[in-house]
C-alpha cells in the first residue's frame, strides 16, 4: 500500500515595522510621518522651571556686579594715589603710646600750600549765649586748670595787666610734674565760661571767622594743652551744632590756612612758618594738615576733623592725645 507525501509546512508570516510600512503604503495610506503636538501642560511646566532658573541666576548676576564695582573702586583708589595722591609729612612725637589711632579727616586744601599770608576772619567775636561747660573727653585730662580771664579794657590789679600768654604760662606752672595734658577750664572774671570766639580772640589767633563759629560751632569748646621737654602746648576741641555735618563745612574750615594769626596759638615764641606751607601729615596712623614752624623742634599747628568735632592744636604729639580722649 502506497503512502501518500506529507503536506507542506503552513505558512509563518511575521509582522515588522518594516511590512506594516510597505502594507499602508500599498493599501493608498503613505507612510507616517512625525508631527510637533503641543501639550499645554508641559509647555507651563517648561516656563515654570525657565522662571526658577532665572530667579536663581539672579543673586548671582547682582554679586559678580557688586564685585565688579569692588575691584573698580580699588583700582580707581590705587590709580589716584599713584597719579595724584599727596605727600605725606611725618612729624616727631605725633603718635604717643597711651593715644589709639583714630579716623580723622583733613581740610581739602591742596598739598604744599603757601604760608598765612592774611585772616579770613572779618570782625569781633559775636557774643554767645550763657552755657556751663561740659568737657567732651570721654577719658579726663590728667589735670583741669582754671583760668580767669578779665573783661576787656578792665584793669583792677596788676593781674589783669598780664598778656595772654604771661596768664597762661603762670597757670599752667602750678600743674603737677606728672600731668602731661591738662584741660583748661576758661572763665571770664564774673565766672561764666569763655566760648570758642571768646578763647581765640583772647589769644589773638582769630583763625576762623567768628560769624561761620557761632553759626555752625558750639560755643562750648574743649580747651587743653600738653606739655613735652621743650614746654606746654595748647589746642582746642569745638564741636558743630547739632544738625551741621563736617563733610558740608571743611572746605569754609580749611580756609584757617590762610590767617597771619595761626603763630598766636602758641603761648611760646616758635619762629617762623616752614616755607613749604600747609602739608598733609600722618599723626597716628591719620592724616591732617600741618605747618611746621622753624624755631622749634615740637612746634608744628595742625587740625583736622574727628566725626563733627574740629580739633585744632599746637602739637601733632597734643592733637593725638585729643583724638584718644574723645
Amino acid at each position: 500500500m502506497l503512502q501518500s507525501a506529507p503536506p507542506p509546512p503552513s505558512e509563518v508570516k511575521v509582522r515588522t515595522m518594516r511590512s506594516d510600512l510597505e502594507s499602508m503604503a500599498r493599501s493608498g495610506g503613505g507612510l507616517p510621518r512625525f508631527e510637533n503636538v503641543k501639550v499645554a501642560g508641559l509647555a507651563l511646566e517648561k516656563k515654570a522651571d525657565d522662571a526658577l532658573t532665572e530667579k536663581k541666576k539672579m543673586p548671582m548676576v547682582f554679586l559678580i556686579g557688586a564685585l565688579v564695582v569692588v575691584v573698580l573702586a580699588i583700582l580707581g583708589f590705587f590709580a589716584y594715589e599713584a597719579f595724584f595722591g599727596k605727600t605725606l609729612i611725618n612729624l616727631p612725637g605725633a603718635s604717643p603710646s597711651n593715644a589709639p589711632a583714630q579716623p580723622v579727616s583733613s581740610g581739602a586744601q591742596p598739598s604744599g600750600s603757601a604760608a598765612p599770608t592774611a585772616s579770613p576772619s572779618a570782625g569781633a567775636p559775636v557774643a554767645a549765649a550763657p552755657f556751663t561747660h561740659a568737657s567732651l573727653f570721654k577719658k579726663p585730662a590728667d589735670q583741669t586748670v582754671v583760668v580767669t580771664f578779665p573783661a576787656d579794657g578792665a584793669v583792677e590789679s596788676a593781674n589783669d595787666l598780664e598778656s595772654y600768654n604771661q596768664r597762661m604760662m603762670n597757670a599752667l606752672a602750678a600743674v603737677s610734674a606728672k600731668s602731661n595734658f591738662v584741660e583748661i577750664d576758661a572763665k571770664s572774671s564774673d565766672g561764666a565760661d569763655l566760648g570758642i570766639a571768646d578763647l581765640l580772640a583772647k589769644a589773638g589767633a582769630n583763625i576762623l571767622d567768628p560769624q561761620f563759629l557761632a553759626q555752625h560751632f558750639n560755643p562750648d569748646a574743649t580747651f587743653f594743652a600738653y606739655r613735652d621737654k621743650s614746654g606746654f602746648w595748647p589746642g582746642y576741641v569745638i564741636s558743630l551744632r547739632s544738625g551741621e555735618n563736617w563733610l558740608f563745612l571743611k572746605n569754609d574750615a580749611a580756609k584757617l590756612e590762610s590767617s597771619a594769626s595761626i603763630s598766636n596759638i602758641f603761648i611760646m615764641p616758635v619762629g617762623n612758618p616752614a616755607a613749604s606751607g600747609f602739608q598733609d601729615a600722618m599723626v597716628a596712623s591719620t592724616t591732617a594738615r600741618a605747618l611746621v614752624f622753624d624755631g622749634t623742634p615740637s612746634a608744628t599747628f595742625i587740625y583736622g576733623w574727628t566725626g563733627n568735632n574740629l580739633i585744632i592744636s599746637a602739637s601733632p604729639a597734643g592733637f593725638a592725645q585729643a583724638i584718644g580722649r574723645l
